[in-house]
């Protein structure tokens, strides 16, 4: 029984998501001639996809603090790609994702229909190639997150920010907003750090495909209450950083070590 609701998850995910990206290219060429109005169109869709997303694979959000308004950089911890699922929802955002995520089956060439920005980390010098392109969707009226810890983390803590990509906060002249991102599982389900936390190997179809067994999480967003600004990028991040592990709640971890799919339930 627990396979067959998980199938009917999976083939409802890739419904719903042909059905937002029909609709993102049934309307692309006629509303790229009107960037005001494609930016607004983008912000809806990639919502409200999130939105029916998180209802089918039950991921709550319980949202603090003062959610930004676009034009707007915001950093944030990063534990999984339900980070980027969650904000979405809550802002319409577009994301600076790792590189190979350009190439996930359908989440990719939806991502870059709605002009997700990409960044290969393994070139150091790709970070410039970036900023440019925040700072051109910044001023276009886009609402921006980064992930400055530059990798997800087990949930623990929140790693060291890397600074490169706040540059463009201070050649614009622009305080950067922040949130923290954490989860918790409801007490049937194994514990968040067991199936929500998505840093040991393991593919994001063998994820979501575990996680779809349970009965889903609750996302603890907490925005921060005032952006931070910074002439110096190095700096802002640390302010940042502290910013963000003040209000931080880490995630349970499970007892037992990784090596099975399944794991104890909370009792």
């Amino acid at each position: 029984m627990k396979s067959f609701k998980t199938l009917v998850k999976v083939i409802l995910l890739l419904l719903i998501s042909l059905c937002f990206f029909a609709l993102r290219f049934a309307f692309w060429g006629v509303l790229f001639r009107f960037p005001v109005v494609d930016r607004k169109t983008k912000r809806w869709i990639l919502r409200y996809w999130a939105r029916t997303f998180s209802f089918v694979i039950g991921m709550k959000r319980q949202t603090s603090g003062a959610v930004p308004a676009p034009p707007f950089l915001l950093v944030a911890n990063h534990i999984t790609y339900f980070d980027m699922l969650v904000l979405a929802c809550e802002t319409g955002c577009i994301f600076v994702s790792r590189e190979d995520v350009e190439h996930w089956p359908v989440i990719g060439t939806f991502a870059k229909s709605l002009h997700m920005l990409f960044i290969d980390r393994s070139k150091r010098r790709d970070a410039l190639r970036v900023n440019r392109l925040i700072s051109k969707a910044l001023t276009e009226g886009d609402g921006i997150v980064i992930f400055p810890e530059s990798r997800v983390s087990c949930g623990m803590a929140v790693e060291e920010f890397k600074s490169p990509l706040l540059q463009p906060a201070v050649d614009l002249q622009i305080p950067v907003h922040y949130a923290s991102i954490s989860y918790r599982t409801p007490p049937s389900s194994p514990v968040e750090g067991a199936i929500v936390s998505w840093w040991r190997p393991e593919s994001f179809v063998a994820h979501l495909i575990r996680f779809l067994h349970y009965q889903g999480a609750t996302a603890l967003i907490h925005f921060g209450e005032s952006p931070i600004p910074g002439t110096d990028r190095k700096v802002l991040a640390q302010e940042l950083h502290a910013a963000v592990q003040a209000q931080f709640i880490p995630l349970r971890q499970a007892a037992s070590t990784y090596n099975s799919s399944e794991f104890p339930v909370q009792p």
